[in-house]
């Protein structure tokens, strides 16, 4: 690869992210692949994800806005745009569509703001893929206490939450593949294993 590949995992609380992405991590590198695995928030800034994440924290809509935005500029800036310049896959959990989902969707500030604050904060970058693990909230909720203030919302917030995703995948189905995050976990694999094999291929064939 001339220029590296940013994927990006999304979906609500508990859908089974990070197992995920450590399985393609090591995928990926077994075919010899450099691969950086990061996150937002925090990838630019852990304090700010310690604010945003902190069940005792209290923050409006707009502040979560914001100090999303300033991490994900400092992100960028210091690990995604370089991995990527050197030919570096970049395994990201979340990205600006989380924000547009939470703090869009749910929260109710408007898309067009969002998109444009975030715009200003990523310099034009945009993931190669999308994967969307997609699940019930009530189905997958239920099974552990809340860790985080986003965890500890209400079933209709995160309701609202998967709705924003599935809208963006709607929107946008070359980027986004939509994986059904309520099978067992090695279905679930088999099936994020599927999308990356399947985009690898496309962009070896598209190289001169």
């Amino acid at each position: 690869m001339k220029r590296g590949i940013f994927i990006v995992f999304e979906g609500g609380e508990k859908v089974g992210k990070t197992t995920q992405l450590k399985r393609a991590k090591q995928f990926l590198e077994e075919k010899y692949y450099s691969v950086v695995l990061t996150h937002e928030p925090g990838g630019g800034d852990p304090a700010l994800r310690e604010k945003l994440l902190d069940k005792k924290g209290t923050l409006t809509p707009e502040e979560e806005l914001d100090y999303f935005c300033r991490d994900r500029a400092l992100h960028i800036n210091n690990i995604i745009a370089p991995a990527l310049e050197n030919g570096t896959i970049v395994l990201c959990d979340r990205f600006e569509p989380s924000t547009i989902a939470y703090q869009g969707y749910a929260r109710g500030i408007d898309l067009e703001l969002i998109k444009k604050k975030s715009a200003a904060a990523r310099y034009g970058m945009w993931p190669n893929l999308i994967i969307l693990l997609d699940a019930d909230p009530a189905a997958v909720l239920s099974r552990e206490e809340a860790t985080s203030r986003f965890d500890a919302e209400t079933l209709d917030f995160h309701h609202r939450v998967r709705y924003g995703f599935l809208a963006q995948a709607k929107n946008d189905p070359v980027h986004w593949r939509i994986v059904d995050a309520e099978q067992p976990l090695d279905v679930v694999w088999k099936n994020v294993k599927k999308y990356l094999d399947e985009f690898l291929q496309i962009k070896k064939e598209a190289m001169p």
